[in-house]
């Protein structure tokens, strides 16, 4: 019996694993730009990514840079939602991305940059 029981929370464990599906941060993947309304500020970068731990995009001179962060993100399934990014300069320096749907995010600066999901 105690051989068939840890079988089983074994089983478990990876169907929970195996099921656990894409991932709920809304953030994760490429933005562009959204040139449909508005025109975006000048300062607004064309594009940007984001993957499990890092974000990429270029920097003020052009160079495309790769920094570690951490998300800490709200409801994917209601909108809208918000996610924050945190550097390693800590929580006082994060950025914070507004989602009004699931493909759309405006990044909450004075610029207001609005993007859409690639």
């Amino acid at each position: 019996m105690r051989k068939f029981a840890s079988a089983f929370v074994v089983l478990l464990f990876f169907s929970a694993t195996a099921c656990k599906g894409a991932s709920s941060n809304l953030l994760i993947g490429t933005w562009v730009l959204d040139r449909s309304g508005a025109a975006p500020s000048p300062y607004c970068q064309a594009q940007l990514t984001f993957a499990e731990k890092t974000f990429t995009a270029p920097d003020v001179n052009g160079k495309v840079n790769t920094i570690p962060v951490t998300y800490v993100t709200g409801n994917s399934n209601t909108f809208p939602t918000v996610v924050y990014v945190l550097t390693d300069a800590g929580i006082t320096y994060h950025t914070t991305y507004n989602f009004p749907s699931k493909d759309k995010m405006i990044l909450d600066t004075a610029a207001q940059c609005p993007y859409v999901r690639k």
